[in-house]
This record gives structure tokens, C-alpha cells and sequence, in this order.
């Protein structure tokens, strides 16, 4: 799975599901484990206390990999489950076991378990059921590993001479081992450590740095972290996991510039989310929603940048979510799509945003300073968070247990001068189908004085509803929910054209030019049978025939006939010849690059697509997953490298009413 790919689904948190329980059962292990890096062979002995709420009928129930087996003692019949018995004083049991592991070479960690056992290294987690696992139980710990020479260990918990140790409960445990360059660095809430696969001295000062800032902004702002040591490791796969007191990130991911400032804190934050509170998936994953908020979205507002990241999750959603694919967030467990990632991560985030739009920053924060104290190393529901947040009844009905969004427009406005000042009348409607949201729709008024500005906040429990709002002076601008601070469907006018309404529901139209090359020919039409394999009612056209009103268009090629006419309509920066074409005054020429353009002609979303060889063409069609969000895109056709991208301006929003050149 290509690097990006990982970056889009914002650094997936690794967890198992657990069952509701206010106090789970926890399982002590004392581990020690010899593995034969030449073989895979694993050989485990686990001295296990029992706790008496697993002691049923004198039997202690518990599963192991299919991999393994148990010295004397044989699983149920066509199962890796077993059942000892435990006389009445005995506390303590001891397994020993052994198995072949087989690695897994590409890890593509979004759809299978991932164990690594081998010469690279050893990577393992609970999924490969290594250590004997019962219902609902969670994990303390003592892990000793026979290691080959120079090859270092990393687990949750304080290391000891000889392995780790962990006394706070564990969903699951872990195992990572290697040929590791270990740098550490002491800090006032935890040691901060790098595990490089080779040494880089300067990047691992550049993660030590960062994550004592993250760590001490985190702790302030929920409370202590809750473990001795937070290690990001230099991954053997390119993934982006995010594990009790340590992070896996593959070598490409964990050099990329931003990352240190975007999914790296994603991660060190799942410490608090997800892997110290851990989740009751019974009434939906908060995790995601909640570390998105509080990190991604939280440091783009930081830098002026909250607003455009909130509309890119509005315009996610609107893109990615039809009425059939749409589902209630207490259904949300993982995200393994698109559409899963639009309402998992995207409308969750939301949920937290409005939340804290409606109770304020000071009884927000101090609602998930109360949630994090009382659930620490227990599992939480969704509903346990919204308690602390207090989230009344309608709330919960209308954001986590409902589906669908609203839509807003302005439907009338009327200013009005009167004696001591001026009086609008503002009809606000909802246009989606079905029954009316309520929302508390933040309303923006501009003055000409100083450039001052006031906010109101409208409560509309109606389809159609009619506000007044008194101004001691004339407004120059009044715009409507401007900073997208309510979970709706934005207004197509509202978001700029992207080429992600490639891969987003609706009617999608194909256009191929009649002018296109033999080779080319063959280049488009090999990419549109894949398409259609998996899309048997994908659209095909030539540029001759008329275009669809409705729908997606996507054109295959610059010389496409249909081109002209829609780039006169959709009125951007950009113009095209045979040799060469100029995005926002900048000349690049057709041969040297690749592009992707995203246009509106009206109601109607355009594509462009322009590479003018086959091996371009296939560099542009891998890249195109993982800038959805953006307007437009150019690319080295021979390298496949970046050179420009952005999104068009948007300048003319239905929910803003300009004043300033018309009196009242």
C-alpha cells in the first residue's frame, strides 16, 4: 500500500474491541520468550494469575493462536481453546507452549493481522494471540526476551534489565524487537524515545523535541500522560499505528516534513483516547473522532486553518456518503473507507466540535479532564463520554444515533433602517429530505466601523424559520455558519472543486479524445477496463458526442474537444494550448508534466486528466488517491514528484449576504 495511503486515513489507532464492563478482569502474566529469528519458531513460557471472576467451576477458559501448542494439554475439538482446572487455592497456572510464526511480508494492516518473525525483526501484538487471552480480560505484565546480540526490545511499561514491565491494565500486549539505534531523552512528563533502523541523529533530535512539546500541551490540556515512556519506532512496514506508549512509523512516513506537526501527535494523543481509556465499541468508536479533533483539527485551528479543515470534512462527507451508505455513529467501528472514514472521523470530529461550540472551551475540556480521570485504563462508551460532556437527549438522538445531515440556505433577508438603528429579517430553510435538525447556527455580522464584527447564535428547530436581529449601526456583510462550525452538507458553491468527486458517489461520465494518440489510446483504456471491472456501469464516451447535464464528467486528455467550453464556464486561472498549459500564471509544458483539474460549470463537477505518455500517465493515476481535497495538481511525468497544488479560491457563498453596495 503506497505511504500516502496511510496519511489519508489520519494514522488508523490499532486496537481490538472490548465489551462493555465497568471493571474488566485482568490477567498477570510473567512472559519469557525465546524466538529463533531463523525459523520463526516461538517458545513461550507464561506463568499466568487468575483472577477468581475467570475461575468457572474450577476451569480457567482461554484461547491461543492456532500456531501454537500447549504442552500437555489439548484444545476443544476445531478450536485454539482450552480449559484447565484450578484446585480452590491455586492462583497461579503455568503454560508452556510453542509455535511457528509465519511472517507477513507487506503488511497491508488495514485488512489483515501483521506478525513479523524473522531476521528483520519481531513485531508482535494481540491478534496473533501470543500469550493466553480469556473474555473481556485485560493485561498486566513481565516480558523477558532471549534477544540475538545487539538486537534491542520495546513493550508498554518501564523497561527493566532484562525486558518490560506493566502494571496498569492492557487491552493487549506487545512485542517489537530489532537491530534498533536507540536515542533517549529525559522530560518532565515522560522519557521520550527514537528507534531508528539506521542512525540519524538529527532526526531522532527532531522527534525527541516534538514529543516532549505534545506530551506536556496534552497533559495540561486532559491530564498526566498516563505512562513512563512514549518511543516512536521506525517501522518494518510503512504503516502509521498508534500503540500504548509508542508509535510504528515506516521510514518514508516518519521523514515526510509535516508529519512531525499533523499524525504525529494524532498518535502520541491515542495515549490518552484509545490506549488508556479504552474503548466499549457497543455504542460506536469515539477514538478517532475525539484524537481528531482534539489533534489534527486542534492544531490547524492553532494557525487559522480550522475553518478549511472542518469544510474539507463537510465536503468529505457530502462526497462519500450517499443516503444508502449512511449509518448512525454508534455503528462506526473502524475505518476501512472512504465512506467509513467520512462519518467515523469527519462527523465525530464535528459532534465534539459543536459541543464545545455549545458548552464553551472551560466546561468542554474540563468534561474530558472528568472523563479521562474516571476511565483511565477502563473501556468507555460513547455514551460514558457524552455524560461527561453534557450532551443532553436531543443531542445524542440527532448526532449519534441519527444519520443524514442538514442542508442550509437563505431563503428571504430584508434590512430595515429604523429610528435607533437598523432590523434584519433573516429566513433560514433546511433542504434536506425528512425532519429538521436542531442547530444553533452561528450568524456573522461585519461592520464598516473598525472593522468590528459581532456573532449570533440562531436556534432553528424548524424547516423554515424567520429570525430578527436588531444593529445599532448598518452591516456591511452577514454571513451564515461561515467558519462551518455545524455538521451540514455545504452548499456546492460553498466548497471548491476538488478531484475527489472522482471517487464520490453519484453518475460518473468518462470522455475520451478523438485526437488522442494510439499509445495514449491504449493507456486510458487499460485504466477504464479496470474501472470497469469493479463498475460495470461505468459511463464511456468520445469528446463528439454531448456531454451529460448532470453527474461527473471526467476528460481524458488536454486535447479534448469538450474542454473549451467548460473552461469558459467554470471561470479559473487556467488556460491550455497543445504544448503547454498555465495554472495561476505559472507556464508548464505538457510533455515535462502531468495535471489534474478539478472544475464547477454550474451544478456540474468537471475532471480533467492530462499526461501525455503511458508511464506518466500511470504515475498520476497512483498519486491521485491521496490529494482528493485539492483543485488542482501537477506532476513530473517522470518522476511522479509534486510540483504544485492547491484549491480555488471560493469567493461567492450563498450564505453570505454582502450589504456594503446597496441600501436597505
Amino acid at each position: 500500500m503506497s505511504i500516502l495511503k496511510h496519511l489519508v486515513v489520519l494514522f488508523i489507532l490499532y486496537l481490538p474491541a472490548l465489551a462493555a464492563a465497568d471493571d474488566l478482569p485482568v490477567l498477570h502474566h510473567t512472559l519469557r520468550l525465546t524466538p529463533d529469528v531463523k525459523t520463526g519458531d516461538l517458545q513461550v513460557e507464561d506463568t499466568v494469575r487468575v483472577p477468581d471472576s475467570l475461575r468457572v467451576n474450577g476451569q480457567f477458559a482461554f484461547t491461543l493462536g492456532a500456531a501454537f501448542t500447549l504442552e500437555a494439554a489439548q484444545p476443544q475439538p476445531a478450536t485454539n481453546r482450552y480449559s484447565i482446572s484450578l484446585n480452590a487455592t491455586q492462583r497461579e497456572i503455568t503454560l508452556k507452549y510453542r509455535g511457528r510464526l509465519t511472517s507477513t511480508p507487506d503488511c497491508a494492516w488495514l485488512t489483515q493481522a501483521c506478525v513479523l518473525l524473522n531476521d528483520k525483526g519481531i513485531y508482535l501484538d494481540g491478534n496473533s494471540q501470543w500469550y493466553a487471552q480469556a473474555s473481556n480480560a485485560l493485561h498486566t505484565f513481565t516480558l523477558k526476551t532471549t534477544l540475538p546480540e545487539g538486537w534491542v526490545s520495546l513493550s508498554q511499561g518501564q523497561q527493566s534489565a532484562d525486558g518490560w514491565a506493566e502494571t496498569q491494565p492492557q487491552d493487549s500486549i506487545y512485542l517489537l524487537a530489532g537491530k534498533f539505534h536507540v536515542y533517549q531523552q529525559a522530560g518532565k512528563h515522560a522519557t521520550a524515545l527514537v528507534y531508528l533502523q539506521e542512525k540519524d541523529d538529527a532526526l531522532a533530535q527532531r522527534y525527541l523535541q516534538t514529543t516532549d512539546q505534545y506530551l506536556a500541551e496534552y497533559s495540561k490540556l486532559l491530564g498526566a500522560y498516563p505512562y513512563a515512556k512514549f518511543a516512536t519506532v521506525e517501522s518494518f512496514w510503512e504503516t502509521g499505528w498508534g500503540m500504548p506508549s509508542f508509535t510504528l512509523l515506516g521510514s518514508r512516513v516518519m521523514r515526510l516534513p509535516f508529519i512531525l506537526h499533523s499524525s504525529f501527535p494524532h498518535e502520541i494523543l491515542h495515549n490518552w483516547w484509545g490506549n488508556s481509556v479504552y474503548v466499549d465499541a457497543s455504542q460506536g468508536n469515539w477514538t478517532e473522532g475525539l484524537t481528531a479533533y482534539l489533534a489534527d483539527q486542534r492544531i490547524k485551528a492553532q494557525v487559522g486553518e480550522g475553518a478549511e479543515y472542518r469544510r474539507s470534512g463537510l465536503q468529505k462527507y457530502a462526497t462519500f456518503v450517499g443516503t444508502q451508505d449512511d449509518f448512525p455513529l454508534t455503528h462506526f467501528r473502524s475505518r476501512h473507507d472512504d465512506t467509513t472514514q467520512a462519518i467515523g472521523y469527519n462527523k465525530s470530529l464535528m459532534l465534539f466540535h459543536m459541543l464545545r461550540q455549545q458548552n464553551g472551551d472551560k466546561a468542554f475540556y474540563a468534561g474530558l479532564q472528568q472523563f479521562y480521570a474516571a476511565y483511565r485504563f477502563k473501556t468507555a462508551t460513547f455514551g460514558n463520554l457524552l455524560d461527561s460532556l453534557q450532551a443532553d437527549k436531543t443531542f445524542r438522538q440527532t448526532w449519534l444515533e441519527g444519520t443524514g445531515a442538514p442542508s442550509l440556505s437563505i431563503a428571504a433577508h430584508t434590512l430595515t433602517q429604523e429610528t435607533k438603528g437598523y432590523r434584519l429579517q433573516l429566513t433560514l430553510q433546511q433542504g434536506q429530505r425528512g425532519k429538521a435538525f436542531p442547530l444553533a447556527i452561528p450568524v456573522r455580522s461585519r461592520f464598516a466601523r473598525e472593522q468590528a464584527e459581532r456573532t449570533d447564535i440562531l436556534q432553528m428547530t424548524q424547516a423554515t424559520q424567520t429570525f430578527e436581529l436588531a444593529f445599532p449601526v448598518k452591516p456591511v456583510q452577514v454571513a451564515v455558519d461561515p467558519d462551518f462550525d455545524l455538521f451540514r452538507l455545504p452548499d456546492a458553491a460553498e466548497m471548491p472543486a476538488t478531484i475527489g468527486v472522482m471517487n464520490g458517489k453519484g453518475d460518473k461520465t468518462y470522455v475520451l479524445s478523438r485526437k488522442t494518440d494510439e499509445a495514449m489510446q491504449l493507456a486510458w483504456q487499460s485504466w477504464l477496463d479496470a474501472l470497469k471491472a469493479r463498475d460495470p456501469t461505468l459511463r464511456v464516451q468520445y469528446d463528439d458526442a454531448p456531454l451529460p447535464d448532470t453527474g461527473t464528467v471526467i476528460l481524458l486528455g488536454g486535447d479534448n474537444a469538450a474542454l473549451q467550453s467548460l473552461l469558459e464556464r467554470a471561470k479559473q486561472p487556467f488556460r491550455m494550448t497543445d504544448a503547454a498549459f498555465t495554472l495561476n500564471s505559472v507556464n508548464y509544458t505538457c510533455g515535462l508534466h502531468t495535471l489534474a483539474l478539478g472544475l464547477r460549470a454550474g451544478q456540474q463537477n468537471i475532471v480533467l486528466l492530462d499526461a501525455t505518455s503511458p508511464d506518466g500517465l500511470d504515475k498520476l493515476l497512483a498519486k491521485l488517491p491521496h490529494y482528493g481535497k485539492y483543485s488542482y495538481l501537477v506532476f513530473n511525468s517522470a518522476t511522479g514528484e509534486n510540483v504544485a497544488k492547491g484549491q480555488w479560491e471560493v469567493t461567492d457563498s450563498p450564505l453570505v449576504v454582502d450589504f456594503s453596495t446597496h441600501r436597505p
